[in-house]
């Protein structure tokens, strides 16, 4: 009845035929091109701009960007440079280069770290150097930087902590074996400075207690100036003079009596 409404209800017998061999074969043709469109729209792959793209160009960018081995030890050379004449600023874009480049040197790392100290951003250094300590365990210059930064943000547990590995990877470092004697006599405990100094004796023997500079802050704290003084001048005459200084320059000696003494020592007159 459809059929005829569709079609008008004059239909011939071998129109009827013909109608009825056509839809069938006509139906199975839309069913087959429907289904091959679909399968095909899902086999397509995306445009080309849907494909994210930047991931790759990224990843081939920095790829291109890593530095040789012999380009990398140069350019490491050259921010370490910067950074003894005091270029920080300089120094510090350099380091951070290279970080962005070769992730992996903890010398770069490390590097950031202290020109990051030396600009005062202790808590950005301090990220800095976790990385350089994680990617060098044997580093003992990147855990002592780790400590200075932690000692300026008051940080004294971990710092002492950052101080000891230091020295026991590296005995013989003079700043490093004074700062942490610092720490322990800024933390407060006469019995955790003689502990200290004691294993610091034990470690380098040939280093003698009264070059330890921490030992001339508690001499004169007990108000012996003499003796006091007398342990900064032979530190002077033993210990390389940057060394000598960078401790001097610590904030340890910045009250009164101790610049007085310091003062007295440069003047060669006795106390």
């Amino acid at each position: 009845m459809a059929i005829r409404k569709f079609f008008g209800s004059k239909i011939k017998g071998g129109e009827r035929i013909t109608l009825f061999l056509v839809l069938p074969v006509l139906s199975i043709l839309t069913i087959v091109s429907i289904w091959l469109l679909v399968r095909e729209t899902t086999n397509t792959p995306p445009p080309r701009e849907a494909v994210p793209t930047n991931l790759t160009s990224m990843s081939h960018r920095t790829a291109e960007a890593a530095l040789e081995p012999a380009v990398l030890l140069k350019k490491l050379g050259e921010a370490e440079a910067l950074e003894r004449q005091e270029s920080i600023d300089a120094a510090g874009a350099a380091f951070a280069a290279i970080t962005m480049s070769n992730p992996e040197s903890d010398r770069a790392w490390g590097g950031l770290g202290r020109t990051l100290i030396a600009s005062k951003k202790y808590r950005d250094a301090t990220a800095a150097l976790d990385q350089a300590c994680r990617l060098n365990l044997v580093g003992a210059r990147h855990f002592a930087a780790r400590g200075a930064a932690r000692r300026e943000m008051n940080d004294l547990k971990h710092a002492i902590r950052d101080y000891r590995d230091a020295l026991s990877l590296e005995p013989g470092n003079a700043v490093t074996s004074n700062s942490l004697l610092f720490v322990a006599l800024e933390m407060g405990g006469s019995a955790l400075f003689d502990r200290d100094l004691s294993r610091i004796q034990q470690e380098n023997p040939g280093a003698e207690a009264r070059w330890i500079m921490a030992s001339a802050v508690m001499e004169m704290r007990s108000g012996n100036s003499k003796e006091a003084v007398d342990i900064l001048n032979k530190a002077s005459k033993t210990l390389p003079r940057d060394q000598y200084r960078t401790l001097l320059s610590d904030r340890i000696f910045a009250d009164k009596h101790s610049q007085d003494l310091i003062r007295t020592l440069d003047n060669g007159v006795s106390p």
